[in-house]
């Protein structure tokens, strides 16, 4: 197979589009012109490569750019194209200038394409191939059924679950390890220079170093079941260990606070098959908040108790109107007039769409000169346009200086506020490990070793519970 992309950035692509295109020569201007160079390479390839291989294109539906291609334009291009003899056609969206629905993030809808697909193949008599967020197996099996397309393309999705579709085929649902379109680790990292891994997938990127290892009679003792938590206890299961499971609250850690914010609830996906596959293994879970001198039956014990918010040394803060993010996302709460936000990193921002979404007037205050560090190409500008949307007053290179009666004074103003919400970034919960390192061996893994995404915390608690 030969595919030929007139989809997203690429040099054939930006013939086609107006977004691109300003020539204005034969290569430029009417419809007909901008489709006349990437024709001709295709015509070029199919005589090339004559009929011994069949030649595929892949195209974007819509440019979601308002002077990029819409539909119309793009089904004449796939009509031309099968004229000239391409044996299928792939389609995809967007374009580098919209790319989160070129690699979409999980505040784009699941299957967003899939109505563009069904519209071209009731009008073309060559298979049509859809894509993009197909993160379902009921939604991936439906296509097909449903007469919507011919063929399913998945890409992340197999680096999630490389046996995703042996799973779809068994019936295997409630196995199935989701991709959850965070973008953190294939496509942030790729367009960072490194090489892809994944937030649900451990193992991704690393195939050939880090194989699950034989299987061992140790005992495990895990402490904490948030993902960091329940990772290790699950690979420690899978290596045939004896494991126990203490968790003061529900599994799942801070999947809530996560999944609260709009357009995040896919985080949900990740938490209920790590919540399954603690089922399957018949791991037990002890609901119990541990004490350093508590005696355990255990050659190693995991400490994977996460982190807590930082209070940041701000006079006033311990006013009953002044609340951790964390608590306004994790219990769902609703806070209504004039909010102040303190922090705009990640939580920061996603606690300002939260609230926005509500309806509350949010003041953002950061003491550096940018927020929102450490967010993805993908969802990067959509969280600036939320907060535009939101009418969100961002403030950054101030300090805060005090929180008086419902007002926040900074180092340049002062904004009078009904709540006060901090965050102000996280700090190790990490306090037992000294105690218990004294009778036992004690390995630290996710944000109770160090604070930062989930990535990281599963690649971390696979990793140590493997050379156990």
């Amino acid at each position: 197979m030969v595919e030929v992309h007139f989809a997203h950035g690429y040099l054939l692509h930006s013939f086609m589009s107006t977004h691109t295109n300003h020539r204005t020569d034969e290569y430029g201007g009417s419809f007909e012109n901008r489709i006349k160079y990437p024709m001709d390479v295709l015509k070029t390839v199919i005589d090339e490569v004559n009929g011994e291989v069949p030649v595929q294109i892949r195209v974007s539906v819509d440019e979601y750019v308002d002077d990029g291609m819409k539909f119309e334009e793009v089904k004449t291009v796939c009509h031309v194209a099968k004229e000239m003899g391409v044996a299928s056609i792939s389609l995809s969206a967007g374009c580098y200038d919209a790319v989160e629905y070129a690699i979409q993030p999980m505040f784009i809808p699941q299957g967003f394409i899939i109505p563009f697909a069904k519209e071209l193949k009731a009008e073309i008599d060559i298979p049509v191939i859809v894509a993009s967020r197909l993160n379902d197996a009921h939604l991936i099996e439906n296509i097909v059924e449903n007469d919507e397309a011919d063929i399913v393309a998945i890409g992340r999705g197999l680096i999630a679950d490389p046996l995703l579709i042996d799973k779809i085929k068994a019936h295997d649902y409630d196995n199935i390890r989701y991709c959850i379109a965070c973008n953190q680790g294939c496509i942030d990292r790729v367009l960072g220079g490194m090489p892809a891994h994944c937030m649900v997938n451990p193992v991704a990127g690393e195939e050939l170093t880090c194989k699950l290892k034989g299987k061992s009679d140790k005992k495990v003792v895990i402490i904490g079941a948030g993902p960091a938590g329940m990772e290790a206890a699950i690979t420690a299961a899978q290596r045939g260990m004896k494991v126990t499971v203490y968790e003061k609250g529900e599994l799942g850690g801070k999947f809530k606070a996560l999944s609260t914010p709009p357009e995040k609830d896919t985080f949900m996906m990740f938490d209920r098959y790590l919540v399954s596959q603690m089922k399957k293994y018949n791991i037990e879970v002890i609901n119990k908040e541990v004490k350093a001198d508590d005696e355990f039956d255990a050659d190693t014990i995991i400490l994977a108790t996460g982190s807590k918010q930082i209070v940041p040394p701000i006079q006033g803060i311990n006013q009953e109107f002044v609340l951790q993010a964390e608590d306004v996302l994790e219990n769902q709460k609703e806070l209504k007039g004039n909010v102040v936000v303190i922090g705009g990193g990640l939580v920061g921002t996603e606690t300002c769409k939260y609230l926005g979404n509500q309806g509350a007037h949010v003041t953002l205050v950061e003491m550096k000169d940018n927020i929102a560090d450490g967010i993805g190409a993908t969802f990067i500008g959509h969280m600036f346009a939320k907060l535009a949307e939101y009418q969100v007053d961002v403030k950054t290179s101030e300090t805060v200086k005090e929180i008086k009666n419902h007002e926040v004074v900074l180092s340049n103003t002062t904004v009078p506020c009904d709540y006060v919400v901090i965050a102000a970034g996280y700090k190790s919960r990490n306090e037992l490990a000294e105690e218990l390192s004294k009778k036992y061996d004690v390995k630290v893994v996710g944000d109770a070793s160090s604070p930062r995404r989930i990535l990281d915390a599963t690649a971390e608690a696979y990793n140590v519970v493997n050379e156990l």
